[in-house]
């Protein structure tokens, strides 16, 4: 994917805009930059990363009911109705 920029218009506080200049003179560098970076940033922490199922790990449901109501015949017939 080429490298192209497209430009946009984004509206901040002005305190805010400040803030970034100041940050920005801090890093050495435009405010423009310091804030495509933090958008860049925002997106790799928002991304979904994809994994392969070999690499999850179990989770845990929780224990078993209590009182062994979970093999109740009753139960069975509910929840599973004839199959069971």
């Amino acid at each position: 994917m080429a490298n192209t920029m497209k430009p946009v218009t984004i509206y901040f506080q002005e305190i805010q805009y400040l803030m970034y200049q100041q940050l920005a003179q801090k890093e050495n560098c435009k405010t423009a930059e310091l804030i495509r970076r933090a958008m860049s940033d925002y997106l790799e922490k928002r991304q979904v990363k994809s994994s392969n199922l070999d690499e999850w790990e179990p989770v845990s449901l929780g224990g078993l009911k209590n009182g062994g109501d979970w093999i109740d015949k009753g139960y069975q017939d509910e929840m599973l109705g004839e199959a069971f």
